[in-house]
């Protein structure tokens, strides 16, 4: 099997992520009195995230009118005042003050998943990748497929659960996380039979059915007959969904022109 590389997070209650395990690179968190680390050897040039906003999100500006516990109150011209938790702001919630500019971050059903007081650039990182496992929104930690065939373990905010939960296995995706580097939000770029057969240059060339044996080391099994077992390396897209197959289940797998899986169809059991 592909090895996975978690993050293993926990907020505390001043908003800093907590990470545990074997520590290798430290990547910068404003928002924490020190810094989100990545674990076993995974590269920020391997994570690959930027500064950006989603194309369902957008910016609005406000002014901050006041505290009330971890609640802050801010005027933004709309009917009604958005209203802020400083807990999750880290820093940048704890240098808010009243009569201040905030920038705030809503995603497309106008719920904030995050803000930061004016910068040039905005409060979130954008990253690509696919879902690595069904996520269950009650342990909050999703698996991240990246495009090298590593799994990434990130924890979500209570805003983003019920998107990443509509995601199915395989199901590639732009991914937003805030700087204590926990997911915010998300846009699905599209399923895996989706994006296969909208890419020419992996157009499906063969169709082989067979009996799944088992995946590990980027390589699928299929047994032909009773006694041949034929191996068949599988483009890291598809590799999530593989691996939900139960053994003996058959399928038909596509080929690309260099014969690689692109694409995989469950046809029954045998």
């Amino acid at each position: 099997m592909i090895g996975s590389i978690i993050i293993r997070m926990k907020v505390s209650q001043t908003g800093c992520v907590v990470l545990a395990g074997l520590l290798i690179l430290a990547m910068n968190a404003a928002g924490c009195g020190s810094s989100a680390k990545l674990m076993s050897g995974l590269s920020i040039e391997e994570l690959k995230p930027v500064p950006g906003v989603l194309p369902n999100a957008r910016l609005i500006r406000g002014t901050v009118r006041g505290f009330s516990g971890d609640r802050v109150e801010v005027d933004t011209g709309e009917r009604i005042p958005r209203y802020l938790s400083l807990e999750a702001g880290g820093d940048e919630g704890r240098g808010l003050q009243v009569g201040g500019v905030v920038e705030i971050m809503v995603n497309d059903r106008d719920e904030i998943v995050a803000y930061q007081r004016p910068a040039d650039q905005s409060p979130t990182k954008i990253f690509r990748g696919s879902l690595g496992r069904v996520f269950n929104p009650q342990k909050e930690r999703v698996t991240i497929r990246l495009d090298t065939g590593r799994d990434v373990g990130f924890y979500a905010r209570t805003v983003a659960m019920e998107k990443l939960a509509a995601l199915e296995v395989g199901e590639t995706a732009d991914f937003a996380v805030d700087r204590a580097y926990l997911l915010v939000d998300v846009v699905s770029l599209g399923k895996p039979r989706e994006l296969t057969f909208g890419s020419s240059s992996r157009a499906p060339q063969r169709r082989v059915e067979g009996a799944f044996v088992t995946i590990g080391d980027g390589r699928m099994r299929l047994r032909m007959t009773l006694d041949d077992i034929q191996s068949f390396p599988v483009r890291p897209l598809l590799q999530p969904a593989i691996e939900q197959l139960d053994p003996n289940e058959s399928v038909a797998i596509f080929l690309d022109g260099q014969g690689h899986v692109i694409d995989m169809v469950r046809v029954g059991r045998r």
